[in-house]
């Protein structure tokens, strides 16, 4: 029997957008909210033309944000950089759906006083799978001065009814939402248990270390990260498509349908310490 194999690899994105050409077209796979709101939080979907220059300012003096992302740190001395980001892990994926924090404790910057409040960070819905019913929330960057308050709790809180809901309630029907970390970023473990993930284990070389981020690949033992979740022991393995490049583990979590309670969420959302 004769066959063939016609796939082709997506162009690499070479050169970064502007987003200044109208509106932003999200490209995701399943109905987009135009806002999820708390009494203390908005989440709306990130556009660069309005949250970029406001974020990339937010952590130009934080590179230690990234240090369990597998991207990044991005500055606001190179906006490219983050665009040509955006474009190719974000925009161009149709399982990602990025969302802008929005403190509405805070007093809105005199740049967008129509934002309702201050930009506290990003989170967002990634690996969307509507015929499997799951999605996975994560890619969370919150800003120092938002960090161990309200935002976090309020903003995964608001993810998760809204893809937990049935369609009549106003939400997706998905059946499982997962929290994924380095098994050594205990605080993102503890802060994905706090909101009612059950954990379910180490998947083991998930993924190769970026090419990008040379401070996860030639680690010397520093601060940076990801040490104890690399995998340097197979790095010389004889004929490795990524020669010198280690793996990393990862923890994974889940909230299940058959585990969600909308009240308890909603708990969690209103306590004030």
């Amino acid at each position: 029997m004769s066959y063939v194999n016609s796939y082709r690899a997506p162009p690499k994105i070479t050169e970064a957008p502007t987003y200044d050409g109208g509106p932003l077209d999200l490209n995701f796979c399943m109905p987009i909210p135009e806002v999820l709101e708390s009494e203390r939080v908005k989440l709306v979907p990130f556009v660069p033309a309005i949250f970029a220059t406001q974020h990339l300012t937010a952590v130009s003096d934080h590179p230690q944000l990234y240090d369990y992302h597998v991207y990044g740190p991005f500055h606001s001395s190179n906006p490219a950089e983050f665009y040509l980001w955006f474009e190719e892990r974000m925009r161009s994926d149709p399982a990602v759906l990025p969302f802008a924090i929005i403190d509405k404790t805070k007093p809105a910057p005199e740049t967008h006083p129509d934002q309702g409040g201050q930009l506290a960070g990003v989170l967002t819905y990634l690996r969307t799978e509507p015929q499997n019913l799951a999605t996975e929330i994560g890619h969370l960057i919150i800003f120092p001065p938002f960090q161990r308050t309200h935002v976090t709790t309020n903003a995964v809180g608001l993810l998760l009814i809204h893809a937990l809901e049935v369609p009549e309630k106003g939400g997706w029907g998905m059946r499982r939402v997962q929290w994924t970390a380095a098994p050594n970023n205990k605080p993102s473990i503890r802060a994905g248990e706090r909101m009612g993930f059950k954990w379910e284990g180490i998947l083991r070389n998930v993924r190769p270390m970026p090419g990008e981020r040379e401070d996860l690949r030639n680690y010397k033992g520093g601060p940076r990260g990801l040490k104890p979740s690399a995998r340097p022991a197979v790095m010389d393995k004889t004929g490795d498509p990524l020669p010198g490049i280690p793996s990393w583990d990862t923890a994974f979590l889940s909230l299940c349908w058959d585990d969600y309670d909308k009240s308890e969420v909603e708990r969690l959302m209103a306590r004030t310490s």
